[in-house]
């Protein structure tokens, strides 16, 4: 497995590992009907803080933790430099992850255009953007085993 792979399935689980969290956060919120009230933007708006921050947080463990385990195993503490191929890949990622996030913002507008809650729409943009991470990475790991 390269470098760049690595870094992309570290990207994946990272990714999964945070939503999973901020969505039993987010359950726990709605539940103690903290979503339905007028304050209901600003427990989305705390959350989504605390998203970015648990994130970065979690990104760091996680890839150090991979990191480690990997130079353990192959006995590898070298890191391959982007060459072309690389770059390409990661703009074809780029383009797809655009194409994705507009298709998801643009249902949301015309849900909140047909009366759907703000709360939702802003919750709907936070996983719309996960879905659109976790396409990304899968797009660009695809290529990679591809040999693109």
């Amino acid at each position: 497995m390269s470098y760049h792979e690595r870094n992309i399935i570290t990207y994946l689980i990272t990714g999964i590992i945070v939503m999973t969290l901020y969505s039993f956060h987010m359950y726990d919120q709605y539940q103690a009907g903290l979503l339905d009230g007028p304050d209901a933007g600003i427990q989305v708006g705390w959350s989504a803080i605390k998203l970015i921050a648990g994130s970065v947080v979690i990104t760091i463990i996680v890839t150090v933790i991979i990191t480690i385990v990997n130079a353990i195993i192959t006995k590898n503490t070298e890191f391959d430099e982007a060459d072309e191929r690389d770059k390409l890949i990661d703009m074809i990622g780029m383009k797809v992850a655009f194409i994705t996030f507009s298709v998801f913002y643009v249902t949301g507008m015309i849900w909140l255009a047909f009366g759907a809650p703000m709360q939702f729409i802003l919750l709907g943009s936070i996983y719309a953007m996960f879905m659109t991470s976790m396409i990304e990475g899968i797009t660009r790991l695809v290529l990679y085993r591809r040999g693109f």
